[in-house]
């Protein structure tokens, strides 16, 4: 019996480390599209946003002008989230002859780069034992 109640305090010990993370997706032009969102970790910033090496991944489809997820037991640390609009359904992010996206995207925090995008500290936020809610603006 004891081990029994040792086993239980350690099982809800490690899932009280785990946070949550809510994202609120918006912007017109979402509606009837494939929405793609990278999750990267501060374990490797450098991939951040373009990178295939991201934390977790996830596509969904927007049924109007916002789309929301959540992502359960995300280990405690820094994360940054890259997303876009993948309204062709091609996988990729699609671009005109300068390489100026075509396709809507946002970044946590709505970072923006001065000359082109962000890097991983100005999307960055960490993730704690408490939910974080983030309003990602696609733009």
């Amino acid at each position: 019996m004891k081990r029994l109640t040792v086993f239980a305090v350690l099982l809800l010990a490690s899932h009280a480390q785990a946070g949550e993370l809510k994202l609120d997706l918006y912007g017109k032009g979402m509606a009837g599209n494939r929405i793609r969102v990278a999750v990267y970790s501060a374990s490797a910033p450098e991939q951040f946003p373009f990178g295939n090496k991201f934390y977790l991944g996830i596509v969904g489809e927007a049924a109007g002008d916002r789309f929301t997820v959540s992502v359960a037991d995300l280990l405690p640390g820094s994360y940054a989230v890259a997303a876009y609009v993948d309204s062709k359904d091609n996988g990729r992010q699609d671009q005109n002859f300068l390489g100026v996206p075509t396709e809507l995207y946002g970044f946590s925090n709505n970072a923006r780069g001065k000359f082109g995008v962000p890097d991983f500290a100005a999307a960055g936020f960490a993730i704690g034992e408490r939910a974080v809610s983030l309003s990602i603006h696609l733009h």
